[in-house]
């Protein structure tokens, strides 16, 4: 038997406390309940999450001893997600660079075909830095080879809605990338696994004086790795990504 629909949102944060109250409360008004990922911050940090779970009880706080990165915080938080019985969780970055409007959206899609993974790919206004949309090209390009799909529509977005045991079957069996390359794997091998990937428009901002966390260098090097990696693991998977490929088209 099916089990009932019963999406959440997940929110990994690591230094980004200060915008963190006004992505939650815009998720609780769209009716989703919501996990918030301590993801081993400072101390600042920290009294941002606890006020914002002072401020609003009913947040779940899932909290690292210490920092794992982007993927390791999603986990930690799909699984506390899972074992409250939920089945979808949206991962959304607490650094309020996403509209939240599409949100509906993505449910509306989720909800017609729940085995699918939902993901965001990002509308720029000016303020995006003309590396990171350039970086993203490329990394795209690369996606594009390693599942054999120009469908892939970007790789990177922060923005997505995961079936959950679908997610973390993958999760269960693969050790998976617990920083920034997180995002690009984990698409990689949903869509070698045979999880269906839909993809919804949604404005992204990059707020003057915001924090990133992304480290240009360190980051690039672990992406680009991340690549080489995925390129050599798709090889052994050819025939099946072919024989898919094949039967799609006859349809």
């Amino acid at each position: 038997m099916n089990e009932p629909y019963k999406p959440c949102a997940v929110i990994p944060v690591y230094r980004h406390g200060k915008p963190l109250r006004a992505v939650v409360e815009g998720l609780l008004a769209r009716g989703l309940p919501v996990f918030v990922v301590d993801d081993g911050n400072e101390a600042e940090t920290r009294a941002d999450i606890q006020a914002v779970k002072d401020a609003i009880p009913e947040v779940e706080l899932v909290t690292l001893p210490e920092n794992r990165g982007k993927g390791g915080a999603v986990l930690a938080g799909f699984r506390a997600a899972l074992a409250r019985g939920y089945t979808h969780a949206f991962q959304i970055d607490a650094d309020g660079q996403h509209d939240l409007g599409p949100v509906e959206s993505f449910l509306i899609a989720s909800r017609a075909r729940p085995g699918d993974a939902i993901c965001g790919y990002p509308v720029y206004d000016e303020s995006v830095p003309s590396a990171r949309k350039n970086g993203r090209k490329v990394t795209n390009f690369w996606v594009a080879i390693e599942t054999l799909s120009f469908g892939v529509k970007d790789a990177m977005c922060g923005f997505r809605l995961y079936p959950l045991r679908e997610t973390l079957a993958i999760a269960n069996r693969k050790r998976l990338s617990e920083r920034m390359t997180f995002d690009i794997e984990i698409l990689v091998r949903l869509a070698w696994a045979g999880v269906a990937l839909q993809f919804v428009p949604i404005k992204v901002i990059y707020p003057e004086g915001g924090v990133s966390n992304f480290r240009m260098l360190q980051d690039n090097i672990a992406i680009s790795a991340q690549h080489a990696r995925l390129f050599f693991g798709m090889i052994p998977r050819l025939p099946v990504l072919i024989a898919r490929k094949v039967s799609s088209r006859a349809r």
